[in-house]
């Protein structure tokens, strides 16, 4: 047993303390408090711990909703009030903004009006017929009858997730505005479900089962800001719609009637066909076949027709863009812009690359790239994911004169 003080807190949530000069994480833990810990791992720069005692409380610690809180990988600070969450998730970027050199201050936060019950997707695991999460860094399964910050119909879906009789799954649970549900299976069980006792008993638009359709459709609609999305099973879509929704109010005020816009990693086209509504043309580039179809559907259903859709890996049809574009948003994945769409976005002549990512590592990498053409004119954080250590941003660059 050793007694650690938690001095600071880590990128992941963790507390962070020493152990005879040697860091250790220890997660469930805040800035000022004394612990007894059991250490878990042991590496060559660092350990890793588990509290085994409190000996002393931070004040601002607060008691966890969830009743899976300490075993649980998904959420990391629900030992934190809500607002103390912001803060560090604000100091977690201005820190790393800090260690790439990247001098910009002025850093606007948008808070989640709905801290709980956010979550539209939700992936679980059935494991030996029983249904939960993973422990995080690990493959043991924690049992689960509910997720606080998914939606209540997914919610009221977990409790009936027997009838869709697997021993062994992964199952996806996605959720529309209107709490109907679209369930998507990848098993080597057998097709047993009881879509008879599951249709009657939720909305049920669609079940997709090894990518078949075997019940329904194998997409939904959904609606922000007024505007409809069809959205399929295997689409990318944002899984927080109240702060989806302040994010197109965000871009929307970046955009202006003359630009020639370029959306890369475009999803369904919700980005795109956002920016559309304002702009003179938009050029939206997704690698997913069925987000593309979604894309031409949403466009038609929104009535837009200055919105063009391609198809392919980013980085292989970038090149095929003739027109000559002043404005680029990205929203890749977490891993980032690879080297020749950072490369194709400081050679283009585009006066504005509006940059949003899940992953502040990545960006700010990027953004250390980006910055010797480019200058920050605006940095947004958006609460995506409540009493998470995951931050999304939205940063504005202005090309440099």
């Amino acid at each position: 047993m050793n007694c650690v003080e938690i001095v600071r807190m880590d990128h992941h949530g963790r507390g962070i303390g020493y152990i005879d000069g040697k860091i250790i994480f220890v997660p469930n833990t805040l800035v000022g408090e004394e612990v007894n810990v059991l250490i878990v791992a042991e590496k060559k720069n660092y350990l890793e711990g588990k509290v085994v005692e409190f000996l002393k409380k931070s004040s601002a610690r607060c008691s966890s909703k969830c009743p899976y809180f300490l075993e649980c990988g998904g959420c990391n600070l629900l030992h934190m009030k809500y607002e103390d969450t912001i803060k560090y998730k604000l100091d977690k970027i201005k820190s790393i903004l800090k260690l790439a050199k990247i001098e910009f201050d002025d850093i606007n936060v948008i808070k989640n009006e709905k801290t709980y019950n956010y979550r539209n997707k939700i992936e679980l695991k059935i494991i030996d017929g029983k249904c939960g999460y993973f422990k995080n860094d690990t493959h043991t399964l924690v049992e689960i009858d509910a997720c606080l910050v998914a939606n209540p119909a997914i919610n009221k879906f977990i409790r009936d997730i027997n009838y869709l009789n697997l021993k062994n799954a992964l199952v996806t649970i996605r959720c529309n505005y209107n709490e109907e549900l679209l369930i998507v299976i990848e098993t080597q069980d057998d097709m047993l479900i009881d879509t008879k006792y599951l249709a009657s008993n939720h909305k049920l638009v669609g079940i997709v089962f090894n990518k078949k359709v075997m019940y329904g459709s194998p997409h939904f609609i959904d609606i922000i800001n007024h505007k409809l999305f069809r959205v399929s099973y295997d689409a990318f879509f944002q899984i927080n719609p109240k702060v989806t929704s302040k994010m197109f109010d965000l871009l929307q005020d970046n955009i202006s009637e003359s630009n020639v816009v370029l959306d890369l990693y475009a999803g369904v086209g919700t980005l795109g066909i956002v920016a559309s509504e304002k702009a003179h043309k938009v050029y939206s580039v997704e690698i997913v076949e069925n987000a593309i179809k979604d894309g031409l559907v949403n466009a038609k259903m929104n009535k837009i027709d200055n919105i063009y859709f391609m198809l392919g890996d980013v980085s292989k049809v970038i090149d095929k863009i003739k027109d000559e574009v002043d404005l680029i948003i990205v929203d890749p994945p977490r891993k980032g812009l690879d080297k020749k769409t950072i490369q194709f976005l400081k050679n283009t002549k585009a006066n504005t690359i509006i940059y949003i990512s899940c992953d502040p590592m990545t960006l700010v990498r990027d953004l250390k790239d980006l910055t010797s053409d480019y200058e920050i004119k605006k940095f947004n954080i958006m609460d995506m994911f409540s009493y998470t250590y995951h931050i999304e941003s939205m940063v504005v660059l202005k090309r440099k004169a």
